[in-house]
């Protein structure tokens, strides 16, 4: 996935399960051991970078989750979001405002932090969530 705004861009690719060996969910027994995602984030600010980080932020639920609302934020159901994630070291945002949505992806990494504002038009939303997508389809909830 990438997302810039004028200044920043962020670009998340997910390397593997940080678990990969770890046994996947059963009914009625979730494994997050099994849905931890590894992620290198790259970020790049204007006269910066790039920096690159390698870190288990994030669980395949979660991922498939702020698809969904960004979704429903695209279909019209929704006009805002807030993103609520196991580590808290991320926190997206998105809302609608009439024909454009402005969304952020905000990071922290010990003493790192980036945040990547960007206002995008519905063919700009269903573009991020296509990016999303992806990464979910190449590392699905087991």
């Amino acid at each position: 996935m990438r997302f810039r705004n004028d200044n920043e861009l962020m670009e998340w690719k997910v390397l593997q399960y940080q678990y990969p060996e770890a046994a996947p969910s059963v009914p009625g027994d979730y494994s997050y051991n099994a849905n931890w995602l590894t992620l290198q984030v790259s970020h790049e600010r204007e006269g910066y970078g790039p920096a690159v980080f390698r870190e288990s932020f994030l669980m395949t639920f979660e991922l498939l989750d702020l698809i969904r609302e960004l979704q429903k934020i695209l279909d019209g159901d929704s006009y805002y979001y807030k993103g609520e994630f196991v580590e808290p070291v991320l926190e997206v945002e998105a809302s609608r405002q009439r024909d454009n949505v402005l969304v952020s992806f905000d990071l922290v990494f010990e003493n790192y932090e980036m945040m990547v504002a960007e206002t995008v038009d519905d063919a700009g939303l269903q573009k991020l969530i296509g990016e999303l997508q992806e990464l979910y389809d190449a590392y699905p909830e087991r």
